[in-house]
């Protein structure tokens, strides 16, 4: 009997980081700047919504599941995998968990926390939404590129695991 749930578990990593990557670059591309092209109560009123709206959906349990699921698969890869395997599984998690997980718990976070403290139509609220349009989309696309970069290291480990036969 071969136990293959390993190679089917990278390939979900994959699958899922690349779907929460998707989402990233769509905010960074044009969502962001549509809600910066309107007036900026309309878009920090818009942005305030997106950001309660999401708390309760599949995209943030995917990120919280990815980085909880990614650490305990690389200390499990720690005992079972060798060579390129190892290195790009432990790779994979070190990169989602610090450009994905740690820049929205320590940037994203604290700056959409921020956003709903505010007034949208409030001069504070307009001067706050500059920094935090600039800033959190910055965030936003190292969120993106970490999403990515991760599925791609998930993809290369797949590979490397069939290629090694140590799946």
């Amino acid at each position: 009997m071969t136990y293959d749930w390993p190679l089917y578990f990278t390939l979900f990593l994959a699958l899922w980081s690349a779907i929460v990557g998707g989402n990233f670059s769509a905010f960074s591309e044009f969502i962001m700047s549509a809600l910066k092209k309107t007036e900026p109560a309309g878009g920090i009123e818009a942005m305030q919504n997106i950001n309660r709206d999401v708390i309760k959906t599949q995209f943030v349990a995917g990120i919280l599941s990815i980085a909880a699921f990614s650490a305990i698969f690389a200390v499990y890869s720690l005992f079972v995998f060798e060579g390129a395997a190892l290195v790009t599984l432990i790779l994979a998690s070190l990169v989602f968990l610090a450009s994905v997980f740690l820049v929205t718990m320590l940037g994203n976070v604290p700056m959409n926390d921020a956003l709903a403290r505010l007034d949208h139509d409030s001069l504070d609220a307009r001067i706050y939404w500059e920094k935090y349009t600039r800033t959190w989309t910055l965030l936003n696309h190292a969120r993106s590129f970490g999403s990515i970069l991760t599925s791609g290291l998930y993809i290369i480990a797949a590979i490397t695991l069939i290629t090694s036969s140590q799946v």
